[in-house]
């Protein structure tokens, strides 16, 4: 009799951690591809690109780990666009490689159009403010590997959050 109510709980937890996470995956938007270009180029007084060539895969990965995947190529794409990497608003990046703005355009269509086509700039700025030290302290400025990381997460953040904003059942991206 005990074991055959174990078998009955047993079977309940499984289904019911079964449903609820069918319910999860109704809410969450899987995309079968990220994409990531850069329409940064030498001619605009830019040279961002010729310190960071690899920024466009790191982005694609860092957006890629905040969300869900899809092997389903019905499923939404999401195709982003860096239009500006810059430090103080300046596109000529001095030899430290340094920036501290990112600009993009995050474009999210789907070819089933089960969620319409979506669209929305991210812009990221970081700026570090200037503190008195405590005596005992040493100060350590953030390295250009240490920066970098922070902009791209930042960046994958803010497309993860408005990932998360879209609404299914109606228009555009909710914030």
């Amino acid at each position: 009799m005990f074991n055959s109510v174990k078998s009955i709980a047993l079977a309940t937890g499984v289904s019911l951690a079964a449903l609820s996470s069918a319910a999860f995956a109704d809410d969450n938007v899987a995309f079968s591809a990220i994409d990531v270009s850069s329409s940064i180029n030498a001619a605009q007084d830019a040279n961002a690109m010729e310190y960071y060539p690899q920024i466009t895969e790191d982005l694609k990965a860092a957006v890629a780990a905040r969300v869900l995947g899809s092997d389903d190529a019905s499923d939404p794409t999401i195709n982003i666009d860096i239009r500006k990497i810059s430090l103080d608003g300046d596109t000529m990046l001095s030899d430290s490689q340094e920036f501290n703005e990112i600009e993009g355009v995050v474009n999210i269509s789907s070819p089933n159009e089960s969620i319409g086509a979506r669209s929305f700039p991210v812009n990221v700025a970081a700026y570090s403010v200037d503190q008195v030290v405590p005596e005992g302290y040493v100060a350590v400025s953030p390295t250009e590997g240490v920066f970098y990381e922070v902009m791209i997460n930042g960046f994958a953040d803010e497309v993860a959050e408005q990932v998360g904003n879209l609404n299914t059942a109606g228009s555009g991206v909710s914030k």
